[in-house]
C-alpha cells in the first residue's frame, strides 16, 4: 500500500473518531435536556394542576427542547465534520505534523504531482500520533454514560416515578396516566353533579379533593339568567374528609362548580322543578300471621322499625296531586306509589334488612328526590324478658307458711302466655296463669302457695319456675327451691347446747348445695336449644360422673354408719340412714338418665335425691340438738356426731391446676381491658352526641346530621350489648372470686386444724388430726370441676351496681337519641354512664389492693404462728434425736402447712402481677407501689424459701430451723 493510501486511511479514522464523539456528545446533551425539561415542565404543570391547556403547551415545549437539543447537539456537529476540519483539529492536537496534513489536503484537491512525497513525509509522524489522543476513550465513555443515565432516569420517571412527578412525566411523554386510568391526578369530585331537584328543597353539595389538601374550597354559583358568578366558601364535613355547601330552599335552577386552588371542577347544573312536596307519612305494619300481632298504624311516621318479614304500608300525603311517584330504597330499588283518594299515594314495603328510603318523583325519566332519607330497621324477634321477682332466689320456709310469688314478663310485640309452674318433691308439675290480658307487652302476676296444703315436713322442697311465650318463642326462668325448714326454736337450742356443739354447722349443706347445682345444670341443659350435640354429650357425661361421685360419698356414709352400728343408736339415726339410702337410690337412677342424655327424665330423680338429702340434713340438726342437750360441748356430741359431720364436709374432686389459674387471670385482665375500652368509647360517644346536639340547636337538622345521629345510636346499641356481656363476665368473675376465697378459707382452716393436731399430738391424737389435715388439703385444692358445675348451673353473684347503672344510662341515652328535644339529655346520660364505669374501676383497684394486703397479713401471721410452734415444740436444742423421732408426725404436718403457704405465696405473686396490669390505667401510683412490693418479694425469694423449708420439715430437721423461721 502506498504512502498516499496509508495517509488517507489515517485521516478517515480520525474523521470517524470525531463523528463518534459528536454522536455521543449529542446523545448526552439530548438526554440531559429532555430530563431537565421534563422536570421543569412537570413542576410548572403541577402548579396549574395539570390542566389540559397547560399540558398541551408543556408537551409542545418539551418536544421543541428535545428537537433543539438533537439539532444543536448531533445534526449540526455532524454536518460540520469534513476532511479539512479533521486535519485542522489533528494539527492542533499533534503540533509535530507542522501543517503537513493541511498541505496534503490542499495539494490533494489540486492533484499536485508531488502529493506522494508530501504523504511520505507526513506518514512517519502519523504513525507516532495515536488517533485515540484526538478524542479520548474516557471522554467517549463519559458521554455515553451521561446519555444512558439521562434516558434511564427519564424512563423510570415515566414508568414508576413517585407522586405528581411521575404522573406529570407520563402525561408529557405518553399523553395519559401510566396506570391507564382516566381520572386526573388532582381532581375535585362534586356531588350531586347535574341533577333535577324539587324547587324550594334543600340540596347538599359535597366535594372530595383528590391528590392534595387545599386550605380553602370555594363554590361558584350562577342563578337563572345571571351573568356573574357568586362565590361562597365550603365548610369541612364533620364526619369525613370532604367539604360541603347547602343550597337552602333552592328557589331556581343554578349552575355551579367548585374550585380548590388552581383545580376546578366541571360546571354542573341543578334544575329546579315545580313538584309536589311531602306533607306527612302514615305507616301501617302488617305482621306475620304466625305472630298473631294486630296491625299497628303510626300516623306521623317515616322511619320504618319492625320485625323482619313485616309488611309496611307506606301512605304519603302530598301538598298537591302527584303524577308518577315512587319510593327509592337504598338508591338501588324503586317501588311505585299508587295514587288513592285526595293527594295520597301508597306503596308496600317488606322489611327484610336495614337500609334507607326516600320519596321521589319520575320527571320525565329522571328520579327526583322529594324528601329526606328515612331509616329502615329490621328487628329480630327476641325472646320475652321474664323473671320471678319474688322470692327471686332459693328460700327457706316453714311447712305451714303461705309463700307469695310474683312474676314479671315483657315482650316488644306482645305476650301470649305467662305461667308459674311448681313441683312438690319432684312430683307432677302444676301451673298457675299469670297473664291477665292476652297480647299485652308487659305482665305482672301474683299468687300465693299455701305450703300447708302440700303436707310438707322439714327437708321437703317445692321447685318453682316460670315460662313465657311470645308469638314464636318460649322463655323459661331459672329453677328455684322453697326449702321446708324446722321451727326456729330447735336451732336456738342447738346454739345454746354448749361449747363445741354442732361442729359441722358452717358446711352442713355442702352436699345439698352440690345437688342443687346438678339440678340447675340439668335444667339449663333443657333450656339450651342451641347447644351442639358434641357439647351436649360432654355435659351429660360430666353431670353423670358428678352425680355418681356424690352418690358414692353418701353411700360411703351409710356404710360407715352400719359398720359402727350408729343406725341402732336411736330413732333419729334410723331415719337419717333411711333418707341417705333413699337419696343414694335416686342419685343412681339420675346418673343413669344423665349418661343417656335424658335430662328431662333425670330431673325428677335429682329433685327426689335433694328432698331426701335435705330431710337427712334436718334430722342431722335434730341430732345436734339432742347431743347438745345431753353432753354439752364435746365436738358436736361425740363420735356419732363427728361421723355425721363428715357427710357435710365432703367436697367434689375439683382440683385446680396451674393452667386454669393462668386462664382465670388472663380472663380478669381481659375484662379490665374491656371496661377501659368501654369507658373510652362512652367518652367518644358523649362528645359526638354533644356536638350533634349543639348543631341541631342552632339550625334544623339536615339529613346528614340525622344520618350521623342514627349511626351514633347504632354504635351506642352495640356498646350496650358489649357491656351486658361484660356484666355477665363480671358475675362469673365474682363467682370465681368467691370460690377462690372459699378455697383460701379452706386452706386456712386446714392450717388451723394442723396447728391443733400438733398440740394434741402429745396427747396421742395426732393421727386422727393428721387425717383431718389431709381432708382439709383435698378440700383446699378443689375448684376446677366445681367451677364448671357452677357455670353450667348458671349461678350468679350480684354484679357491681355501677355497671348496671351504666347500662341503664346507656339504654336511656339510646332511646333519647330518637327524640329531637332530648339530644342534649342523651349526651349527659352518656357521660353519666362513663362516670359509673370509672367509679367501678377505681373501686375494683381499691378492692384488689385491700385483698392483697389482707392475704399478705394472714400469711405473715401464719408464718409467725408456725415459728412460735417450732420454738415451743423443739426449743433451741437440736441434739435430742429420740425426741425428734417421737415428733416426726408433727414435723410432717408442719411441712404440709409450709408447702401450702408456698403455694399461696405463688398465687399471691400471680395475683399481684395481674393487679399491676389492671391498675396501670386507672391508678398508676398504686400500680407502681404494688410493682415495687412484688419485686421485693421476688428478690427475697420468699416462695423458694418456703419450698425448701417444707422439704426440711419432711426430713425431720425442724429443730435446726428455729432461728431460720423467725
Amino acid at each position: 500500500m502506498s504512502a498516499l493510501e496509508l495517509l488517507d486511511q489515517y485521516l478517515r479514522q480520525l474523521e470517524s473518531r470525531l463523528r463518534l464523539a459528536a454522536w455521543t456528545r449529542g446523545a448526552a446533551v439530548a438526554a440531559v435536556a429532555a430530563l431537565a425539561a421534563t422536570v421543569l415542565l412537570v413542576l410548572v404543570a403541577n402548579y396549574f394542576a395539570f390542566a389540559n391547556t397547560v399540558m398541551g403547551v408543556a408537551r409542545f415545549l418539551l418536544f421543541l427542547t428535545l428537537g433543539l437539543a438533537v439539532a444543536f447537539g448531533i445534526v449540526i456537529p455532524l454536518l460540520r465534520i469534513n476532511r479539512r476540519r479533521t486535519a485542522t483539529q489533528a494539527e492542533s492536537v499533534f503540533p509535530e505534523f507542522k501543517e503537513r496534513l493541511l498541505t496534503f489536503i490542499e495539494r490533494r484537491e489540486k492533484n499536485d504531482p508531488f502529493l506522494e512525497l508530501v504523504a511520505a513525509d507526513a506518514l512517519p509522524v502519523a504513525e507516532r500520533a495515536n488517533q485515540a489522543a484526538l478524542v479520548s476513550t474516557a471522554r467517549l465513555a463519559a458521554f455515553c454514560t451521561a446519555a444512558v443515565m439521562g434516558v434511564g432516569i427519564l424512563f423510570w420517571l415515566i414508568q414508576a416515578g413517585p407522586g405528581f412527578m411521575g404522573h406529570g412525566a407520563s402525561l408529557l411523554w405518553v399523553g395519559a396516566a401510566r396506570d391507564g386510568g382516566t381520572s386526573p391526578f388532582y381532581e375535585v369530585l362534586v356531588k350531586p353533579g347535574n341533577k333535577s331537584v324539587r324547587k324550594r328543597s334543600d340540596v347538599l353539595v359535597t366535594a372530595q379533593i383528590t391528590g392534595f389538601a387545599p386550605s380553602q374550597v370555594r363554590l361558584f354559583a350562577r342563578f337563572g339568567a345571571a351573568t356573574q358568578w357568586e362565590q361562597s366558601p365550603m365548610q369541612p364535613q364533620l364526619q369525613g374528609t370532604g367539604f360541603e355547601f347547602l343550597f337552602a330552599g333552592l328557589p331556581d335552577s343554578v349552575e355551579y362548580y367548585v374550585a380548590a386552588g388552581a383545580v376546578k371542577s366541571p360546571v354542573y347544573k341543578l334544575t329546579a322543578l315545580e313538584l309536589p312536596g311531602v306533607k306527612r307519612i302514615r305507616v301501617t305494619y302488617t305482621y306475620s300471621k304466625s305472630l298473631g300481632i294486630p296491625n299497628m298504624t303510626e300516623e306521623n311516621g317515616g322511619d320504618l322499625r319492625a320485625l323482619i318479614g313485616t309488611v309496611a304500608l307506606v301512605e304519603v300525603e302530598f301538598d298537591k296531586p302527584m303524577g308518577k311517584g315512587l319510593l327509592s330504597i337504598d338508591n338501588e330499588k324503586q317501588v311505585a306509589l299508587t295514587p288513592t283518594t285526595g293527594n295520597w299515594a301508597t306503596a308496600k314495603l317488606k322489611i327484610e334488612k336495614d337500609g334507607v328510603y326516600n320519596v321521589s318523583a319520575l320527571e320525565p325519566s329522571e328520579v327526583v328526590r322529594l324528601s329526606d332519607d328515612y331509616f329502615i330497621e329490621a328487628r329480630k324477634d327476641e325472646e320475652a324478658t321474664l323473671r320471678i321477682r319474688k322470692p327471686g332466689k332459693d328460700a327457706k320456709v316453714s311447712p305451714l307458711e303461705e309463700v307469695p310469688i310474683e312474676v314479671e314478663a315483657s315482650d316488644d310485640f306482645g305476650l301470649r302466655e305467662v305461667k308459674l309452674l311448681y313441683s312438690v318433691n319432684g312430683g307432677a308439675e302444676k301451673a298457675v296463669n299469670m297473664l291477665t290480658q292476652p297480647n299485652a307487652k308487659t305482665a305482672s302476676g301474683r299468687t300465693v302457695l299455701a305450703l300447708e296444703d302440700f303436707k310438707l315436713v322439714p327437708g321437703d322442697i317445692v321447685s318453682i319456675w316460670a315460662t313465657a311465650k311470645d308469638a314464636s318463642k318460649t322463655t323459661q326462668t331459672d329453677l328455684y327451691f322453697l326449702e321446708a325448714q324446722a321451727y326456729e326454736k330447735e336451732y336456738s337450742q342447738s346454739q345454746q347446747g354448749g361449747g363445741g356443739g354442732g361442729g359441722g354447722e358452717q358446711d352442713d349443706n355442702n352436699v345439698t348445695k352440690r345437688q342443687k347445682e346438678i339440678i340447675a345444670a340439668t335444667w339449663n341443659q333443657l333450656r339450651n336449644r342451641f347447644a351442639e350435640p358434641k357439647q351436649t354429650a360432654e355435659n351429660a357425661r360430666f353431670l353423670s360422673e358428678t352425680q355418681s361421685k356424690l352418690k358414692e360419698q353418701a353411700k360411703n356414709l351409710a356404710t360407715r354408719m352400719n359398720r359402727r352400728e350408729l343406725s341402732g343408736s336411736n330413732e333419729e339415726f334410723k331415719k337419717f340412714e333411711k333418707d341417705v339410702n333413699a337419696a343414694v337410690a335416686a342419685m343412681d337412677v339420675a346418673a343413669g338418665k344423665l349418661k343417656a342424655q335424658g335430662f328431662k327424665d333425670a330431673l325428677p330423680h335429682e329433685q327426689q335425691a335433694l328432698q331426701h338429702l335435705m330431710r337427712a340434713e334436718s334430722i342431722f340438726k335434730q341430732i345436734q340438738v339432742a347431743m347438745g342437750q345431753k353432753g354439752g360441748g364435746g365436738g358436736g356430741g361425740g363420735g356419732a356426731a363427728r361421723d355425721l359431720e363428715n357427710l357435710f364436709d365432703l367436697e367434689l374432686d375439683t382440683e385446680k391446676n396451674q393452667y386454669e389459674t393462668n386462664q382465670s387471670q388472663q380472663s380478669a385482665e381481659q375484662r379490665a381491658k374491656e371496661v377501659d375500652e368501654a369507658m373510652q368509647r362512652l367518652e367518644q360517644l358523649a362528645r359526638r352526641q354533644q356536638e350533634l346536639a349543639q348543631q341541631q340547636q342552632k339550625q334544623q337538622a339536615s339529613f346528614q346530621q340525622k344520618w350521623q345521629q342514627e349511626q351514633l345510636k347504632r354504635e351506642a346499641e352495640e356498646l350496650k350489648k358489649q357491656m351486658e356481656q361484660l356484666a355477665r363476665g363480671e358475675q362469673q368473675q365474682g363467682q370465681e372470686g368467691q370460690q377462690g376465697q372459699q378455697g383460701q378459707q379452706g386452706k386456712q382452716g386446714q392450717q388451723g386444724k394442723q396447728g391443733q393436731s400438733g398440740q394434741q399430738g402429745q396427747q396421742g391424737q395426732s393421727g386422727q388430726q393428721g387425717q383431718q389435715g389431709k381432708q382439709g388439703q383435698q378440700q383446699a385444692q378443689q375448684s376446677s370441676p366445681s367451677s364448671r358445675l357452677k357455670q353450667m348451673a348458671g349461678q350468679q353473684t350480684p354484679q357491681d351496681p355501677r355497671l348496671k347503672e351504666a347500662i341503664d344510662r346507656l339504654e336511656q341515652a339510646t332511646r333519647n337519641m330518637d327524640r329531637q328535644d332530648q339530644q342534649q339529655r342523651a349526651a349527659e346520660q352518656l357521660r353519666e354512664a362513663g362516670s359509673q364505669l370509672r367509679g367501678m374501676r377505681q373501686e375494683q383497684s381499691t378492692g384488689s389492693m385491700g385483698d392483697i394486703a389482707q392475704r399478705t397479713k394472714t400469711l405473715a401471721e401464719r408464718q409467725q404462728a408456725l415459728s412460735d410452734q417450732i420454738q415451743k415444740e423443739f426449743g433451741n436444742k437440736p441434739g435430742q434425736q429420740s425426741q425428734q423421732g417421737q415428733k416426726m408426725e408433727i414435723q410432717r404436718q408442719m411441712g404440709q402447712a409450709k408447702q401450702q403457704m408456698g403455694e399461696q405465696i405463688a398465687q399471691l405473686e400471680r395475683d399481684m402481677q395481674r393487679a399491676v396490669g389492671e391498675m396501670q390505667g386507672s391508678n398508676k401510683e398504686a400500680s407502681r407501689k404494688l410493682r415495687e412490693a412484688l419485686g421485693q418479694m421476688q428478690q427475697d425469694q420468699v416462695g423458694i424459701r418456703m419450698k425448701y423449708g417444707a422439704q426440711y420439715f419432711n426430713q425431720g430437721m425442724a429443730p435446726f430451723l428455729g432461728q431460720r423461721e423467725e
